[in-house]
């Protein structure tokens, strides 16, 4: 009888968006499907290294309603300014991990980050878990970076939103891709001259958030096809936006949705 094959779900980058991964955790436990690996950039490595260390995800919504922190985080006004103080997330990640290292996850567990000096991927499979997870979603301009040593990291989505390419070829992959589309209009260029300062700023910052996706969109995409034996799951999330992090619940769903449809 052949042997079946070990399972790596992997957990991409998308701000609020990535909520949607504890939708898709639950959808796979309903149906009996446990990971053997867990690789997770970003928001995808909050949500997959929370799993990984304690082996269920229900705990978690919990703490995101309640946690101060994800408040902060959602409120626009920190985000526009393009900074959130590295103390408070740290804080959070203290919190909710602990100083348990990777030697505690009862799933193996890969993080992916960024150095932006040498522009390559670094991998974290051991140390503490809230340092790399901190390393991981250290989105530029919005996060200070982690200086390590002569690496500066930063979000690992830099260069790899979707580690679809740090699974092992002979796991199955279960891949979860939750940035948008890249073909949604975000403005028109005749209504430039009528905008408002504050309008200004938005438009500059939908600009950059549309110039990023369209390039993790189709790096995304080569990976999925490089891949030989992989479920592409992505979640219908148009109804929200980066900074939607107030509106957990609905993200959840539509990725046990999304989960619950193909797998």
């Amino acid at each position: 009888m052949p042997r079946k094959k070990k399972i790596a779900l992997v957990l991409g980058g998308g701000s609020a968006f990535g909520y949607a991964h504890i939708g898709v955790i639950k959808a796979m436990e309903e149906k009996g499907i446990r990971p053997d690996l867990i690789i997770g950039t970003s928001m995808g490595s909050i949500v997959g290294a929370y799993y990984a260390v304690f082996g269920e995800i229900d705990s978690l919504v919990d703490k995101i309603s309640k946690t101060s922190a994800i408040k902060m985080v959602a409120d626009p006004g920190f985000l526009s300014l393009g900074f959130i103080k590295a103390k408070k997330i740290e804080e959070l990640f203290k919190e909710v991990f602990g100083d348990r290292n990777f030697a505690h996850c009862k799933i193996p567990l890969i993080v992916n980050a960024c150095d932006i000096n040498s522009g390559e991927n670094v991998i974290y499979k051991k140390g503490r878990i809230k340092d790399a997870v901190r390393a991981s979603m250290s989105v530029p301009g919005i996060f200070a970076p982690v200086v390590k040593g002569s690496k500066v990291l930063v979000d690992g989505g830099v260069v790899n939103n979707l580690g679809i390419n740090l699974a092992p070829k002979s796991h199955k992959v279960i891949a979860v891709k939750v940035t948008p589309d890249s073909n949604k209009k975000i403005f028109s260029p005749k209504d430039m001259g009528t905008l408002n300062p504050i309008k200004r700023m938005r438009y500059y910052s939908d600009l950059i958030n549309k110039s990023f996706t369209i390039l993790i969109n189709k790096l995304e995409d080569q990976m999925v096809r490089d891949h030989e034996d992989i479920i592409y799951l992505k979640p219908d999330l148009k109804d929200f936006n980066y900074a939607s992090f107030g509106k957990y619940r609905e993200l959840i769903k539509a990725g046990y949705d999304e989960a619950s449809k193909k797998l």
